[in-house]
């Protein structure tokens, strides 16, 4: 490319920024609007804890959750705290049923059993079975986050993994059924403590969150000199085979389930309880672009290899052109 294409490029994306700031403010508004129909909601469910030890742990679990909504401004609702509570079920069931296009995360702080025959997540009253949760969850429409730290977990990854879904488990299979730490670990990681914060961008993603709690459960148990009895997993791109966190590296995994699945912790990068500063300034259309723009880059970044070294950067230039394009009209909307 010869100067004068380069200065017809830098002449032609002045163009686009002028035309793109013009209709920021409108865009914003816009996009106000669908915030109000699209906005988060985090709804924790506490099962029975048993013992007053598992009791305590499970109430500065849905402290810490609960702490975190605050710093975000997201709604929480909290259901089976009393132990006593009756039609838990029931209740769930209708409360699943009417979210619609609204954004959840579910979170599942308690026990879990298996029979040798299906999984259960225990509450007051009858438990419910991974099935039972997928076909409650079915009517969601919006993006939903279930977030599983019980034991015997694995089993709720493969009956909700879906489009638009991402999956926790506090453990790869049903047999794993000893108490979970997992989620002490993630309660207080989802609010954005700095040790989380494995990118340094001042925010703690669900993907950055599941690794840090993974790692810190590995750390538990080396020191304790035992065998560790729960793995979690991670389903974000659907398949509903997950992926375990010495599967990354850094933020990116290097290995799949299965030859030609696609990665899993794309999406999960991407949600964030607590946003920082810059975050909390995008539209929610704008960040559904910026956020479909960063997939793309990383989707490239891992064909890198099998590219000619021109073609990749040609593609890698535009998208990041479009990135800062988006950059550039968020900070112009934050001072406003």
């Amino acid at each position: 490319m010869d100067t004068n294409e380069f200065a017809r490029m830098d002449t032609n994306l002045g163009m686009m920024k002028n035309r793109v700031l013009l209709c920021g403010f409108l865009v914003w508004c816009i996009a106000s609007f669908l915030f109000s129909v699209q906005a988060r909601e985090v709804l924790i469910v506490v099962g029975l804890g048993g013992e007053a030890e598992y009791q305590e742990r499970f109430r500065e679990n849905v402290a810490a959750w609960t702490e975190a909504c605050q710093k975000a401004g997201v709604p929480c609702e909290v259901m089976g705290s009393d132990p006593k509570e009756s039609g838990l079920k029931e209740k769930l069931s209708a409360r699943l049923s009417a979210v619609g296009e609204k954004e959840l995360w579910l979170v599942l702080i308690g026990h879990g059993t298996y029979d040798s025959r299906v999984a259960k997540f225990n509450i007051a009253g009858a438990d419910f079975t991974p099935e039972e949760l997928a076909g409650w969850c079915k009517p969601i429409s919006g993006d939903l986050v279930v977030i599983n730290t019980a034991s015997a977990s694995g089993p709720f990854l493969s009956a909700l993994a879906g489009k638009k879904r991402t999956i926790i488990t506090a453990t790869m299979s049903a047999n794993e059924i000893n108490y979970c730490r997992f989620g002490e670990y993630f309660s207080k990681a989802v609010g954005g403590i700095k040790a989380a914060d494995l990118d340094n961008d001042d925010q703690v993603s669900l993907l950055e969150a599941y690794l840090y709690s993974s790692h810190q459960v590995v750390e538990f148990y080396e020191q304790a000199g035992r065998i560790a009895t729960e793995h979690a997993l991670i389903d974000d791109n659907g398949d509903g085979l997950g992926t375990r966190s010495e599967w990354f590296e850094g933020v990116s995994a290097v290995k799949m389930a299965r030859d030609g699945a696609e990665p899993d912790g794309l999406r999960a990068m991407q949600q964030v309880l607590v946003p920082n500063a810059l975050e909390k300034n995008f539209p929610p259309e704008l960040l559904k672009t910026r956020d479909e723009l960063e997939t793309r880059v990383r989707l490239l970044q891992r064909k890198k290899t099998e590219m000619a070294e021109a073609e990749y950067y040609r593609d890698l230039e535009g998208l990041l052109r479009e990135l800062a394009l988006i950059y550039q009209q968020v900070e112009t909307l934050g001072e406003k």
